[in-house]
């Protein structure tokens, strides 16, 4: 089924994609020449898992992704700026790996309810 949702859906993520481009700009800009690469590739997630697969799906007139499929996308998309923001600041956290689990587990679930949801039309 083809909805306004679907048409609208990679120009959110693709805006998604620009704010992590400028925003991982600006803060190493103002980081003193501390680099991080969690920081530098955090545009990759909203690129790769939200834009294209969007993009894909507006083009052959499906649904638009599924929730927990967006919602993976972002929590990894967080998981990394946070990373980055600690690597910049000089520190790490036990916790930081867990946005990728997480993030994982919500794309994992997401990708079974596409299938399943092709199946059964």
């Amino acid at each position: 089924m083809y909805t306004s949702a679907t048409k609208r859906e990679p120009l959110v993520w693709f805006g998604i994609t620009i704010f992590t481009i400028i925003f991982a700009a600006v803060y190493e800009y103002f980081s003193f020449g501390v680099y991080s690469n969690a920081m530098i590739f955090m545009f990759a997630f909203p690129l790769i898992l939200g834009f294209l697969p969007s993009l894909l799906l507006a083009l052959k007139k499906w649904q638009p992704l599924p929730r927990l499929w967006n919602d993976g996308v972002l929590v990894m998309t967080m998981g990394s700026m946070l990373t980055g923001i600690l690597e910049i600041y000089g520190t790490d956290s036990y916790y930081t790996p867990w946005f990728f689990y997480i993030g994982m587990a919500l794309l994992v679930i997401g990708a079974l309810e596409i299938i399943f949801s092709r199946k059964q039309k």
